[in-house]
């Protein structure tokens, strides 16, 4: 099978399931960088991140040959991580903020240091307004935000209703508006 950018991540699991690494490769060069974001915004450290990071994609991985395209691939692998977040919280109880720094696409050497340090107190001003939304609020927003899914993928994703999900949605926007809102960038309001 000839791979091309534009295949679809169910044809390309299917793909890998019947033995075209080049097929994952796709996938994971597609979708590393939101799940990453995704476990970095939902647990408390890096390095756990990482780990159920790795852990995601191992079981995806090993879930290969069982796969079927009964949904969108991304609501199959986020709720394969969404998973992995519930048992963590079970185990540990506790959420605590993330500790990674994030400039998104920007290049950091390529920035004045008065544009980094504006993006250092903007990252951090986010981090600290995230940090208070309720988790269901906070992980619903990611998913809306990270992943090309729609309100119904996130819903099945959380395993909740679609009206649950948007008012979970609704409820985060507003929320870190009112908290972003106590910060300002030259004199205008976020």
């Amino acid at each position: 099978m000839m791979l091309k950018q534009t295949d679809t991540d169910e044809s390309l699991m299917i793909a890998y399931a019947k033995g075209n690494a080049d097929a994952f490769e796709f996938l994971y060069a597609r979708h590393k960088g939101p799940m990453y974001r995704y476990f970095i915004r939902q647990v408390s450290s890096i390095e756990l991140a990482q780990d159920l990071y790795q852990e995601c994609w191992s079981r995806i991985i090993k879930s290969a040959h069982s796969y079927l395209p009964t949904a969108k691939w991304t609501t199959w692998a986020y709720r394969m991580a969404h998973n992995l977040c519930i048992d963590h919280f079970r185990t540990v109880k506790k959420l605590e903020s993330y500790n990674e720094m994030e400039y998104g696409s920007y290049d950091r050497h390529a920035l004045k240091p008065e544009e980094l340090h504006e993006m250092t107190r903007l990252s951090e001003q986010l981090k600290s307004c995230m940090a208070r939304l309720p988790t269901v609020q906070r992980e619903v927003f990611l998913l809306s935000q990270e992943t090309d899914m729609t309100l119904k993928m996130v819903s099945d994703v959380v395993s909740a209703s679609y009206e649950s999900v948007k008012t979970r949605l609704r409820y985060a926007k507003s929320k870190l508006q009112e908290c972003l809102q106590q910060y300002r960038i030259d004199g205008d309001k976020l």
